[in-house]
């Protein structure tokens, strides 16, 4: 048991890293420099130790893990040049949310039941991604709605709990820091829209994904 500690570690340390070299990918395809985008991976991960900030009712929020990733989404849906494309963003969010929120309802509770393997940390990061990338069809709408998703899912969790009468059971937006599953779906949004962009550009099918 012990012996297979070191190697681990060592398989987390790798993934760890290569998790933000494709988040720093992740941002600066989203036309930010190179020194911004690190830094702000640099801001999410320090944030991500910070104690969580009280909303109340049971409700807290991650620097790193939430508020920073939002206000990108928030920076976002400014700077995009037209009103579809600011819209786009949000309602990808909303529309990626309900879909996954139907699809927690209908798989199995733990896994290791037949059928489901993926450990349910990933599935919606999975599948937020992909629901992002393909109503959204660009890198802004993916990831705004990847992100947006995963916090509409939490705050849905939230107030199901608080009309259950269960407000005792914290729940914590992005308390996972950088590495929350919130960020992962982002990603996974955008690394998706640059592939399959990618992959159409190539076979002649059609434009790259746009911004």
């Amino acid at each position: 048991m012990y012996a297979r500690a070191p190697g681990m570690m060592l398989i987390v340390v790798v993934t760890a890293i290569i998790f933000l070299y494709l988040l720093h990918r992740a941002l600066n395809r989203l036309h930010m420099d190179k020194k911004t985008a690190l830094l702000l991976v640099g801001l999410m991960y320090v944030g991500g130790y910070l104690p969580s900030i009280p909303l109340g009712g049971g409700l807290a929020v991650n620097l790193g893990g939430m508020v920073i990733p939002l206000g990108i989404c928030v920076y976002l849906v400014i700077k995009a040049p037209e009103l579809e494309q600011k819209i786009r963003g949000p309602a990808t969010a909303i529309i990626a949310a309900a879909l996954v929120w139907s699809l927690d309802r209908l798989l199995p509770v733990n896994p290791g039941a037949p059928g489901y393997e993926l450990d349910p940390l990933y599935l919606p990061a999975a599948a937020a991604g992909l629901i992002a990338y393909l109503l959204g069809r660009s890198r802004r709408a993916s990831f705004i709605g990847g992100v947006g998703a995963v916090l509409l899912l939490d705050l849905s969790a939230w107030i199901e709990n608080m009309l259950r009468g269960f407000r005792n059971i914290p729940i914590i937006l992005g308390g996972a820091g950088v590495f929350d599953v919130a960020l992962i779906a982002g990603v996974i949004a955008v690394m998706l829209a640059e592939l399959i962009g990618e992959v159409r550009e190539r076979v002649g099918g059609g434009p790259r994904t746009g911004e």
